[in-house]
């Protein structure tokens, strides 16, 4: 299925090289379809390829991201931003310019000051490793929690209530949508430009909104008309419902087939160990089905050894 896929490798690539923008090397190509591989196993049993290739993805994100949190919260607040000797903060206040703290433009002198109180903050959340039950962690604990629901609390807000709000308002007509005979009149005519099908959406996104909402009104008793929107409220529930999971099961799908297009880029001959001889034996030697062959023989082996134990 992958030789018309990949036949666009051309030069061979070589053993070993850590160029990311150029072509992948053969090693790499051994690491990308062995982790891959042993990811998978997981879908036979809890196996130590699937143990080794999780502990060495939780490994690298760690080590990633404590370099990253490294640079974004230590290098820079200490060093480009207090010490830098151009950009620096202490520059700024020796020439009287503002500087940029959070996106705003405020005094140098301000600027320094925040920036020592977040060091100070800082410095007391690392107490909690010395006096796990001191008060000191828990101020920058608190002041932390305490912001991060304020800025999620409006982002949700903004991005959630407001919209549907203003969603919820518009006109159930569009004077930009086409009238049915205009519509069939272009050759490439889609559905989603014709004005009964936007008074349509319109008209089943405002029912759908407010019967889901009176579907969660308990202070009155459930009479036949509040029953009945309650119904059509718990259907348009089902339909978000359905549609979310059914938008997650496509994205993973999306991955799983992006994954196997990887894995087959490298059954081209560049990265075959016999790229001169036949088909057949040319994708047999390619490093997806070797190293497939290799996890399946090792398990298949440990299965036996396993009942023959029993």
């Amino acid at each position: 299925m992958f030789l018309g896929l990949l036949q666009d490798v051309q030069a061979a690539p070589e053993w070993f090289n850590l160029d990311l923008a150029g072509q992948p090397d053969v090693l790499g190509s051994l690491l990308v379809c062995f982790f891959t591989l042993a990811v998978f196993s997981f879908l036979y049993s809890d196996n130590p390829f699937y143990k080794f290739a999780e502990h060495v993805f939780v490994g690298l994100g760690t080590a990633y991201y404590t370099l990253q949190y490294y640079d974004e919260g230590i290098l820079q607040p200490i060093y480009e931003y207090l010490g830098h000797p151009q950009d620096g903060v202490m520059v700024a206040m020796q020439a009287g310019l503002p500087v940029e703290l959070g996106g705003f433009a405020i005094a140098a002198g301000w600027a320094l000051t925040f920036r020592l109180a977040a060091a100070v903050l800082a410095v007391m959340l690392l107490m909690r490793l010395f006096a796990p039950n001191s008060w000191m962690p828990r101020w920058p604990l608190a002041i932390m929690v305490g912001v991060y629901a304020a800025l999620k609390m409006t982002g949700e807000t903004q991005s959630k209530l407001v919209l549907l709000v203003g969603n919820a308002m518009k006109p159930l007509t569009d004077a930009d949508k086409l009238s049915w005979a205009e519509l069939t009149a272009q050759p490439g005519w889609r559905i989603e430009g014709w004005e009964g099908w936007f008074v349509f959406c319109q008209t089943v996104f405002f029912v759908g909104l407010v019967c889901a909402l009176l579907h969660f009104v308990f202070t009155y008793r459930r009479n036949v008309a509040l029953a009945g929107a309650s119904r059509i409220g718990v259907i348009t529930l089902m339909i978000t419902f359905g549609a979310m999971f059914g938008f997650t099961v496509l994205g993973r799908i999306a991955l799983l087939i992006e994954r196997i297009a990887d894995l087959g880029t490298y059954t081209a001959p560049a990265y075959s160990l016999a790229p001169g001889s036949e088909d057949f034996l040319r994708v047999t030697l390619s490093p997806p089905i070797l190293i497939a062959v290799g996890i399946t023989a090792v398990l298949a082996l440990g299965a036996l050894r396993r009942r023959d134990a029993a």
